[in-house]
């Protein structure tokens, strides 16, 4: 989209420069371009101001009218000037004066527009992919002619096509600056900014074009989402997706975008609770282990004290010296291993100690996973509405309910045979129906796209589904 941007801007110079050009007149500028390139090697008319006003306006006359007799004429033509303006400094007559309105922009009768005629011909270096010498020209006529905006916003995309990103947001920020007002150009420029990882820079400039361009709310509020997952500002981009909702409510990628994030909320929080669950477990492990080794211990220095017994009534046993000697040998490795589990509950004790109250985190963890899931469901369930043949809010609609059927189904897994007969057996036909709930959502999106994870999941459904009916449980309508 970028260049067909610029080469679409660009066109405009190329096809109003080469109109029907008089061959006459062709031939007739080349001469004069030879006389002017004669006489700056002149001394004395390379002393005079006048040459190289003459020269600077003839050159700028070929940038516009005849470029292929010289496609650096802009330049000469700006050199030119500032030599006029040079040779008079010491005293400053009309012929500087002249220059130096050429120089800050100015026209006359004759057609001459330096700040003109150095677009021209950045935009022809642009089109033939000499992008730093297009930048140049573009410097140079911001420089002649400041409230353009033309040639910062030109020289912007010359520098995103050469990859100098720090140039063309300077440039881009200029072009701004100096009223540019396209939504799609405040975009780039944030845009920019990301690739620079200045997403501070980003948010502002976005808030500004929602500021100057209230009719492109939509389109600013939604590049702000992306640089607010850019810098993981999560709960912020939730509140912006939840704005873009109220704003364009039929966009159902909003919606969906919105249950994405909290899904991945409730993938961290389900990571952390079991992360902390797990560790308040491990002294369990790590005290067995001492245990073991403990016990190890006693039998080693039983054997010993009993081997010993019988070399002191058998001095001479070489065997039973011998097999005294594997014991203590097997009794110094357990020992070793004892230390290590001491160390290691130490440090695992020492480590649930900086945790804090784990159960109170957990606790705290498992409200916030309740929200999320619930805001997921809810943001599925809007893009739905919005768009009922939306392919992925039907499958991790379809998912989120799946999730939680597993999710039960693991706590009856879990039970011992007393306490499934208590109260597994009551909870197998929810389980059954959560599972069920889920089916119409991946029916949907596989008729609409039939993609291999949607058909495995509805392989594993037939396969689980199965499995109560044959064990005879009735699924519960789930809610």
């Amino acid at each position: 989209m970028k260049k067909l941007i610029v080469t679409s801007a660009f066109s405009f110079f190329a096809l109003s420069a080469f109109s029907q050009i008089d061959k006459i007149l062709l031939e007739q500028k080349k001469k004069e371009k030879e006389k002017s390139d004669k006489a700056i090697t002149d001394p004395k008319a390379g002393a005079k101001s006048s040459t190289w006003l003459d020269r600077g306006k003839l050159y700028d006359e070929i940038a516009r009218l005849y470029t292929d007799m010289d496609s650096s004429a802009a330049l000469v033509a700006y050199e030119s000037f500032k030599k006029a303006v040079e040779v008079d400094a010491a005293k400053p007559g009309k012929v500087t004066k002249d220059a130096q309105k050429y120089l800050s922009g100015g026209t006359d009768d004759t057609g001459t527009n330096l700040g003109t005629a150095l677009v021209k011909q950045g935009a022809e270096k642009f089109q033939t992919k000499k992008y730093d010498e297009a930048i140049k020209f573009f410097n140079i006529a911001q420089e002649v002619n400041p409230k353009d905006t033309l040639a910062p916003l030109y020289g912007a995309y010359s520098a995103m096509q050469s990859q100098k990103n720090d140039i063309a947001a300077t440039m881009m920020e200029q072009y701004i600056e100096k009223g540019g007002r396209d939504a799609g150009n405040f975009a780039l420029l944030a845009q920019l900014y990301r690739i620079e990882k200045k997403n501070d820079k980003a948010l502002t400039i976005l808030d500004k074009g929602m500021q100057i361009l209230p009719e492109n709310k939509t389109a600013f509020k939604a590049e702000r989402v992306n640089v607010l997952l850019d810098t993981q500002r999560l709960d912020e981009a939730k509140v912006a997706l939840d704005e873009l909702i109220t704003l364009d409510p039929k966009n159902a990628q909003y919606a969906l975008n919105l249950g994405i994030l909290n899904d991945n909320e409730v993938n961290q929080l389900t990571a952390e609770i079991k992360k902390l669950a797990e560790a308040s477990k491990k002294t369990g492990s790590v005290d067995r282990k001492i245990k073991e080794a403990e016990e190890t211990d006693k039998v080693f220095s039983d054997e010993i004290k009993r081997i010993s017994g019988l070399i002191v009534k058998q001095p001479k046993n070489a065997d039973l010296k011998r097999q005294r000697a594997e014991v203590e040998t097997k009794q110094k490795e357990n020992k070793v291993v004892l230390e290590e589990a001491k160390a290691e509950l130490a440090k695992t004790k020492e480590e649930i100690a900086k945790l804090g109250d784990t159960n109170a985190k957990i606790a705290d963890l498992n409200g916030k996973l309740m929200k999320a899931r619930e805001a997921a469901k809810s943001a599925y369930g809007r893009a739905l509405a919005s768009d009922p043949n939306n392919y992925d809010a039907l499958y991790n609609m379809g998912v989120f309910f799946f999730n939680e059927a597993v999710e039960m189904k693991k706590e009856v897994d879990a039970m011992d045979m007393k306490e499934y007969n208590a109260k597994g057996k009551d909870i197998e036909p929810k389980v059954c129906g959560k599972f069920k709930q889920s089916m119409p959502y991946f029916t949907k999106a596989k008729a609409i796209k039939e993609e291999e994870a949607v058909v495995e999941i509805l392989k594993q459904l037939d396969v689980i589904l199965k499995e109560f009916e044959g064990k005879k449980i009735v699924c519960e309508e789930a809610k």
